[in-house]
């Protein structure tokens, strides 16, 4: 009988402890993720916003393109790697390269065809804007300036 008390006291503590558990990471409880690291932890993956953006814009951009990804910082590129190597995996269509090819300091020469900035909008010369997403942006190099 103490035995049976005792397995039943652990199996509510585990269910407690489970519960809150959940309740840590955020629902929907009861729906499919959308991406493969929703719900790992408290806050928002840096891959999320990438996970979730990049097979939109991979219909917009024609195969065998350059391509960069990014979440941007005051408006500008940076060296974000988690973007850069999620997009490596998930464009085999594109030619995906590093976000220094689409620095401002970058020559016009060398900047790539496309770029998809997650987050915030990307502030550079030389591209226009040709899609827009609750997760970013998707950009193309401006020949005429």
């Amino acid at each position: 009988m103490k035995q049976e008390i005792a397995v039943c006291i652990a199996t509510l503590l585990a269910c407690g402890a489970a519960v809150r558990h959940l309740a840590d990471r955020g629902g929907p409880y009861f729906e499919r993720p959308s991406t493969v690291v929703d719900h790992v932890s408290r806050s928002e993956h840096e891959t999320r916003g990438a996970l979730r953006l990049l097979p939109q814009v991979a219909r917009l951009i024609p195969k065998d393109a350059e391509v960069t990804v990014f979440r941007t910082k005051n408006g500008r590129a940076q060296d974000d790697h988690p973007s850069y190597l999620t997009a490596v995996g998930l464009l085999p269509d594109h030619r995906v390269l590093p976000p220094f090819t689409a620095y401002h300091e970058t020559s016009p020469k060398d900047l790539t065809q496309y770029v998809v900035a997650i987050g915030e909008p990307f502030n550079h010369p030389h591209y226009e804007v040709i899609a827009g997403f609750p997760e970013g942006w998707l950009y193309r190099y401006r020949e005429n300036l």
